[in-house]
């Protein structure tokens, strides 16, 4: 086999603070905004129990990552660990199943992020056009990729300022959504019936929950594969992955409560109607904030 004499090495750039943000990023996407409904409807207000469990097997796995993310300062993450532990065709074999799952999340959050906008873009009064093959969702989920595609391509240094403005706009929309969901919640009088029964589907509907939501938790793997830009990663690569869960789990937690307690439901049972609206839960509940509904 050819090798060669010459080696590509990434300045290490990015700060504790950025590589925090980047696990964040990669953790709030599509799995909270698009999947949230369809658990609400398996789980019911378990929800958050399902989350809070998910929630501890991220931790888990995330001693893992900060372990051997602490011991091996190149770039790859779980692919590199395979590579040094393994027989070589490990690593191979490691490094594309990263790649395909890496491309499925991002096929979901595209898809995702085209659902949110045709759905808010329908509320308005604007209806997009069929194009082909292509529904108004996968256009925009196509557009988007592409344009990512294309940020990604002009460099680090672009791909970063978008990567920090995006994550922090996501932040701030959960928080808001959180704020008017909580003061509507404790602004009712009897919010408790919106979580009862707690278990309607049982345990069952818990770990059924916990399979389909478990994505929203995978990312802070990012910060072990970007270790060979990080500054001192034997102490901030492990320091970034735990907070980066401890700024996301919260977050969920408080997103499913606010969810489940704020919900203008009608006749149906709030888990029902987060269900009945699948991957545009999200906003038909903030759109009760301003609007009522129901």
């Amino acid at each position: 086999m050819k090798k060669f004499d010459t080696e590509v090495h990434l300045s290490r750039e990015m700060g504790l603070m950025d590589a925090t943000l980047i696990g964040v990023g990669a953790m709030i996407g599509a799995g909270i905004f698009v999947l949230i409904g369809i658990a609400a409807g398996v789980a019911g207000p378990a929800l958050i129990v399902t989350f809070l469990l998910n929630g501890l097997v991220a931790l888990l796995t995330a001693f893992s990552y900060a372990e051997l993310g602490s011991c091996y300062h190149d770039a790859g993450g779980g692919y590199l660990w395979v590579k040094e532990g393994l027989p070589k065709w490990n690593g191979f074999i490691s490094g594309w199943m990263s790649w395909f799952a890496h491309a499925v999340a991002c096929s979901l959050y595209a898809l995702g992020f085209g659902a949110y906008l045709g759905h808010v873009l329908t509320q308005i009064g604007i209806t997009l056009p069929q194009w082909g093959f292509l529904s108004p969702v996968k256009l925009i989920a196509t557009c988007m990729a592409l344009l990512f595609g294309y940020i990604n391509f002009r460099g680090a240094a672009e791909t970063g300022k978008v990567g920090n403005f995006v994550t922090t706009a996501k932040i701030i929309i959960l928080i808001i959504f959180i704020g008017f969901g909580l003061q509507i919640i404790f602004s009712k009088t009897g919010w408790q019936g919106s979580f009862e029964p707690f278990m309607p589907n049982g345990w069952s509907g818990v770990f059924k929950a916990m399979g389909l939501t478990f994505i929203a938790f995978q990312g802070f793997e990012v910060i072990a594969q970007s270790s060979e830009e990080i500054i001192n990663p034997k102490k901030n690569i492990p320091r970034a992955i735990f907070l980066s869960l401890l700024i996301v789990i919260p977050i969920y937690l408080l997103v499913a409560f606010t969810a489940l307690g704020s919900v203008n439901s009608g006749t149906m049972t709030p888990w029902d109607y987060l269900g009945s609206h699948k991957e545009t839960a999200l906003v038909e509940v903030a759109s009760t904030f301003f609007y009522g509904g129901g």
